[in-house]
């Protein structure tokens, strides 16, 4: 079985894509949607595109793009998704990743908007050709039938600790992985409608909500992710508008809308029929998810459908679930045996005593046809599964496993080892569901003693001033902690900076070392939004901010 025969079994003229845009809508059935790209893979094939050729795919528009991802599968082409440049701004770190993925992957050719083709010649020389320039050609090609060993897509990694990743995904890595998800969610076509604004750049729009409904077809809309960058509140005005069940997001998106929606807004809403409220690709902050769920109760939106989930592009997507209808858990751990010692400790929270524990949000169980373990510090296996008293790097083993990072052999050994998987993410299992605490390169180190920069960054985004989602904190080589927070466009307080001191002191029980301001839009972030911590230490390293201590002001150079 393979993901062209997916393709080529699909049927429904009743189900398949929306696409919005503002109040208006554009349906693709499935049967359609296989019609179209089945006609683009033969205009593709008829272009002088073969077997094993990979394509970059940099297209704007969500209809162009899932028609040209479908066409380039059926002619035997490997896509290579790239983002298109949300900011001009950043153009010259746009060039450089284009550059570095375009002589990783040595693509045929790179389809793009004809907006893009001057970028595209100065990364990498060669002039892109425009889908409307493909879709005119002729549609003489052959289509081909590939195998389930064969590479589907190359997904790069976003980049926020180092540069991108070609992760090799395989027609029998989707399958299993789209599998595993539906047994835990228990999707159906007929009852079941998504509605998504994630980028198809990235594993969690493109796997998530796109090539996963596709395998059970199962009914999207897409949202522009413009259009939630621009107004965040179109999102539940789809979920309401079409009694949605399933949607996904990041942690900040929910953060977002509960701030953003106004009580006149949510007198027409209803929520009620939304019964997967999936969170991921980033740490869940309990109370984010909590306040959301209190926020929108009065419109019908249930707590328990709030699903915390774990997964990553080197497992294809899906790692762990929580299961459908238990809503947020959580586990209290004792702080100071955490970070001394990654000591998993069960305490009871008590009033007024913030700093003593450390609340960590369960993934849930894994998925079918997954294993995982715990390997510490130390480099030897932590505590049998199940048991889970020691914090450690996740390994995870099973059939979704990625081929490893295309044209990089020394690294694809270093990280999928003997059938297992080191992600390079943190956590412990615990009567036998999975806790994320977070990753082995961004742990802040402070006179000996280990901090998770979520924390400290979480403790400062109570404050008005600061830019919500907008705050890295990283450990210097002398164990010096630094919090870099933006603030709002409009002049902030004079004390701010002493203020998030204060407020990190309180919550986590350490104080920085230094803290710098910077204007809006200065942090690092990668293509999916994701802060680089990083490329922010070696900013700060190389003076791009200047640090004046916690009592000090800062900013950016």
């Amino acid at each position: 079985m393979s993901f062209s025969r997916v393709i080529a079994r699909l049927s429904s003229t009743s189900q398949g894509f929306t696409f919005v845009s503002g109040d208006s809508t554009d349906f693709l059935s499935f049967a359609e949607l296989k019609a179209a790209g089945e006609d683009f893979g033969r205009r593709l094939a008829a272009a002088g595109f073969r077997r094993g050729d990979r394509g970059i795919l940099m297209l704007s528009g969500q209809r162009e793009f899932i028609v040209a991802f479908i066409g380039m599968v059926r002619a035997g082409v490997i896509p290579v998704p790239v983002f298109p440049p949300a900011m001009l701004t950043r153009i010259e770190a746009y060039r450089e990743r284009l550059h570095s993925i375009h002589s990783s992957c040595e693509p045929r050719h790179i389809i793009a908007d004809e907006s893009l083709f001057d970028i595209c010649v100065d990364a990498v020389g060669t002039k892109p050709i425009g889908y409307a320039e493909l879709a005119a050609g002729e549609p003489t090609g052959e289509l081909v039938e590939s195998e389930g060993g064969e590479p589907l897509f190359l997904q790069y990694t976003s980049g926020s600790t180092a540069m991108p990743k070609g992760v090799v995904v395989t027609h029998d890595n989707l399958l299993e992985n789209a599998r595993a998800m539906d047994q835990a969610l228990g999707t159906s076509g007929e009852r079941d409608r998504f509605v998504s604004w994630l980028p198809l750049y990235h594993d969690m729009g493109l796997i998530g909500c796109m090539l996963g409904p596709l395998v059970y077809e199962v009914p999207v809309w897409f949202i522009p992710p413009y259009e939630f960058a621009r107004r965040p509140t179109t999102w539940l005005d789809w979920m309401s508008k079409i009694s949605a069940t399933f949607s996904y997001a990041p942690n900040f998106a929910y953060e977002l809308v509960s701030r953003r929606a106004t009580d006149k807004q949510m007198a027409g809403w209803d929520l009620s029929a939304w019964r997967v409220a999936g969170v991921g690709a980033e740490p869940v902050r309990p109370r984010t998810m909590r306040e959301f769920a209190e926020r929108f109760a009065a419109v019908g939106f249930d707590a328990n459908a709030i699903t915390p989930s774990y997964g990553l592009a080197e497992g294809t997507l899906g790692v762990a679930f929580t299961t459908i209808g238990d809503g947020l858990r959580t586990l209290s751990v004792d702080r100071a045996a955490f970070e001394e010692r990654g000591a998993v400790c069960p305490v009871e929270p008590k009033a007024g005593e913030a700093t003593a524990t450390r609340e960590i949000v369960s993934c849930g169980p894994l998925l079918s046809g997954w294993e995982a373990r715990i390997r510490a510090a130390s480099g030897e296996l932590a505590d049998e599964p199940g048991e889970g008293q020691t914090e450690g790097q996740i390994e995870i083993r099973g059939g979704s496993v990625a081929r490893g990072y295309w044209g990089a052999r020394e690294l694809s050994e270093e990280t999928f080892r003997d059938g297992w998987l080191r992600t390079g993410d943190l956590g412990f299992l615990r009567d036998g569901e999975l806790y994320v605490t977070g990753r082995t390169k961004d742990l802040v180190i402070h006179h000996g003693r280990k901090y998770h920069p979520t924390d400290i960054e979480w403790a400062a985004l109570g404050l008005p001033a600061v830019r919500p989602d907008h705050v890295i904190a990283f450990s210097t080589p002398d164990e010096r902690l630094v919090v870099v927070a933006e603030h709002k466009p409009a002049s902030s307080p004079p004390d701010l900076a002493k203020q998030i001191a204060t407020r990190v002191r309180g919550a986590v029980g350490v104080t920085p070392d230094d803290v710098v301001l910077v204007k809006p839009g200065t942090l690092p972030k990668t293509s999916s939004g994701k802060l680089r911590r990083a490329a922010c230490r070696d900013a700060y390293s190389q003076g791009a901010y200047s640090h004046n201590g916690p009592a000090g002001h800062g900013g950016a150079k």
